[in-house]
């Protein structure tokens, strides 16, 4: 069973992919399976800025290659910032 982190990062990807949630997987690469080219990952970390309050670095956009990968970094961006 997904934990509520992992069904909203699930819940951003669809809404800017146009895909149902569903069809979007832990280990879906966001790139070849997804579709999200540079600027569409952009979007994505711009939204889960505001959502979460965190701030992501361009430098870091490079770690969101699946979406297990996008989980665990927002947990990690989460824990920065409550240090």
């Amino acid at each position: 069973m997904p934990d509520s982190l992992e069904q909203e990062v699930k819940l951003i990807l669809s809404r800017l992919t146009g895909l149902d949630v569903g069809e979007i997987s832990d280990t879906a690469n966001v790139v070849d399976d997804l579709g999200i080219d540079s600027l569409k990952i952009i979007e994505i970390a711009t939204e889960i800025e505001r959502t979460y309050k965190v701030a992501v670095k361009d430098s870091e956009l490079g770690k969101l290659r699946t979406v297990k990968d996008a989980v665990s970094f927002l947990r990690e961006l989460i824990a920065r910032k409550n240090g």
